[in-house]
């Protein structure tokens, strides 16, 4: 017989997650690209135990293998635009191509050759020297002419703290790997992504965009052809407008056509253009039943891959409704689409491998983010058998069992707070579950997440750190409070000036919902969030001081002048859109940066705080957590600061993970357990 749960005060359960494992035992999965010449997948991984450095990971033939050693000296992670993403490509004779994190230099890695083991960098080639303040990122090799390499470049030497908001120069080049050359092939505009040659080496296609856009407000489709050491010609605009229609993911499928995501009807769906079309008419694969559904996310980073051609008339999709995601087959012959029935909730990239297979990243709601190789069997006129491999989880070390994983329920609560009150705000809810114990009659502690971006949004899939929460006997609610995305553009767009106002009131509507609902402990309530959403913490904090008992900003915003003054260049004018657009004149709007600052409201905050701050973060500086709490001991009131050396926006070093998690558990257990 099974011992009886033990009765133990909500947020002080023993919980099988620790710190350490979190910390020690957890890889993140960053990119993909694969051999489809003999199906070798290799992926990039960041290892916290050799300080944050991004490793390219090899899986072939059912084993796995590290092809880029700590030994090396090198680390595949680019930085342009300042986040990361599109650091690796393959060529067609099977080397992968990428950037070196410290150096910027563009190496080429030959699989065939290299020895892990060696202590030295094997295969390892340096194809282009980047020179100081020149970073390069989003490759693409010609697919028959392997030495050209599409990539864009971006120039930070002329930029100081200062005059990086505007004084960082990004161009779109093609790079000669055999004789160093470097071309300018599209300059002009701010922001270059997506560069891609087609199968045949004829076409070049990309997305541009300038500020004050961003990616998923407004980006432009081009398409040219491609002239060798010529360079582009016959360049055409194909789709998209400025602050009006988001192209994203433009790709070529097997069956020769541009294939795109356009939120023109309110939501990134699929369209296609014949480059053998002299007028480029642009066609929505129309599918029935996914009108509402995206196909594309929020472009934070570089190299998103959200669907991929699989042969001439097949394509594998994430689908995305409200937040979570879905696996669906394409066929783009009869607009049809089948559900694979896959667990992935959330999807952060699915890959080709074969006709009948294709790499995925994604996470579902038993299972943190892990990378598979997914097989189809088809049999005529009948759904496809799908065999699901898991190459690597991100928490390989060790597993939660089932019966401690709580899982979401979505539920959508009325907007009773704030200047939008003609809505409902959407939100998951985590229980708190741990078969060893139970408390008495009473209701749990709950913890409000709220994440960054803003445009960005949470997902119902399971997440470590919501369960080293729930498993200790907090409950969490996770909250997509109006400008989230995967809601649609009407949704993202209504919080255009309502920055810090319509966010936060949203927050305070769904603890008013949770609480009418006695499903939580309305005096026991914390909130935290990182970048944006620790922001957003920041302003609940002193907008709506009865609600909260304790409060985590993680590289939060406490002022946002001085933000707008030392911005990084991809997000320094979007303050204007998500602050300002309601605002006229410069006193009017002089006097709205002031209002929405936390900083000059540390006395109406009653809630302790705890700010965690990277000290070489260039998205929020350091001085912001610093200001912040200063403004907090000035008033006499609670708050803690706590800076990681070396680390940037969000923590990559095993030591910065583990005491991220010791100081937050601490942080709610002595103040809503």
């Amino acid at each position: 017989m099974g011992s009886s749960p033990n009765r133990v005060s909500y947020g002080h359960w023993t919980s099988p997650l620790t710190a350490e494992q979190l910390a020690h035992d957890r890889i993140s999965l960053h990119e993909v690209v694969v051999n489809e010449s003999t199906g070798a997948i290799y992926s990039i991984e960041c290892i916290p135990t050799e300080n944050g450095r991004y490793t390219i990971i090899e899986h072939y033939n059912g084993k796995s293998r590290n092809i880029l050693p700590k030994e090396s000296g090198l680390s595949a992670q680019a930085n342009v635009h300042d986040l990361g993403g599109g650091s690796m490509a393959i060529s067609p004779d099977g080397k992968v191509t990428f950037s070196d994190e410290k150096t910027c230099h563009v190496y080429q890695l030959d699989p065939a050759v290299v020895d892990a083991g060696n202590g030295f960098r094997g295969g390892t080639t340096l194809v282009h020297a980047a020179d100081q303040g020149i970073r390069y990122a989003d490759f693409c090799h010609h697919p028959t002419e392997s030495q050209w390499v599409l990539a864009i470049r971006e120039d930070q030497r002329d930029a100081t703290p200062e005059t990086q908001a505007y004084n960082v120069h990004n161009v779109l080049v093609a790079l000669n790997t055999d004789t160093r050359e470097e071309k300018v092939v599209a300059a002009g505009d701010d922001f270059y992504a997506h560069p891609k040659f087609d199968p045949s080496g004829r076409y070049a296609s990309w997305i541009q965009w300038s500020h004050p856009d961003m990616p998923w407000t407004g980006t432009v489709l081009y398409l040219a052809d491609w002239g060798g050491s010529q360079g582009m010609t016959n360049v055409r605009k194909i789709a998209g407008k400025a602050m009006g229609e988001s192209i994203a993911q433009p790709k070529w499928g097997l069956d020769g056509a541009l294939w795109l995501a356009s939120d023109r009807t309110g939501f990134w769906q699929l369209y296609s253009v014949n480059p053998e079309d002299e007028s480029c008419q642009v066609r929505q694969l129309v599918l029935k039943g996914l009108e509402d559904a995206e196909m594309a996310t929020a472009e934070w980073d570089l190299g998103n891959s959200t669907y991929i051609s699989l042969d001439e008339s097949t394509i594998v999709a994430a689908a995305i409704t409200h937040a979570t995601g879905r696996v669906i087959l394409i066929d783009t012959a009869t607009a049809s689409f089948q559900d694979l029935d896959l667990p992935y909730l959330d999807i952060d990239g699915v890959y080709r491998v074969t006709p009948t297979s294709f790499a995925i990243i994604g996470s579902s709601a038993d299972s943190p983010p892990e990378l598979a190789l997914v097989s189809l069997t088809s049999n005529i006129g009948a759904k496809p058998r799908v065999q699901q491999t898991v190459l690597k989880s991100t928490a390989s070390a060790f597993t939660l069992p089932p019966e401690y994983i709580s899982h979401a329920t979505s539920y959508t609560a009325p907007q009773n707070h704030g200047p939008l009150r003609n809505g409902s705000v959407h939100f998951f809810y985590f229980p708190p579950r741990n078969p060893h114990f139970h408390s008495d009659n009473t209701l749990p502690p709950c913890l409000v997440y709220v994440h960054g971006g803003p445009n960005s949004n949470a997902t119902p899939a399971l997440d470590l750190e919501t369960q080293y929460y729930t498993t200790r006997g907090f409950a969490v609610a996770a909250v997509n409070y109006t400008g989230s995305t995967g809601f649609g553009r009407e949704y993202r767009e209504r919080f255009s000036g309502y920055w810090g106002l319509a966010d936060v009131a949203d927050t305070v509507s769904v603890v008013d919902y949770l609480v009418q609902n006695q499903m939580i402990d309305q005096s026991r309530v914390g909130i935290y969030g990182g970048s944006a959403g620790g922001y957003l913490t920041l302003r609940a904090l002193h907008m709506y001081p009865g609600t909260w008992a304790a409060g985590i900003s993680n590289y939060g915003i406490s002022d946002v002048r001085a933000l707008q003054a030392d911005s990084y260049k991809f997000e320094s004018q979007d303050v204007d859109r998500l602050l300002l657009s309601l605002t006229q004149g410069t006193e009017e709007r002089e006097a709205e940066l002031t209002k929405r600052s936390p900083c000059h409201f540390a006395k109406d905050i009653k809630a302790p705080l705890l700010l965690l701050q990277g000290t070489e973060d260039v998205v929020v500086p350091v001085a912001q957590a610093r200001m912040m709490a200063n403004a907090m001991h000035e008033c006499g009131n609670v708050a803690e600061v706590v800076e990681f050396p070396g680390e940037g926006h969000g923590w990559v070093g095993k030591e910065a993970i583990y005491e991220s998690l010791r100081r937050k558990e601490e942080w709610w257990r002595t103040y809503l357990g």
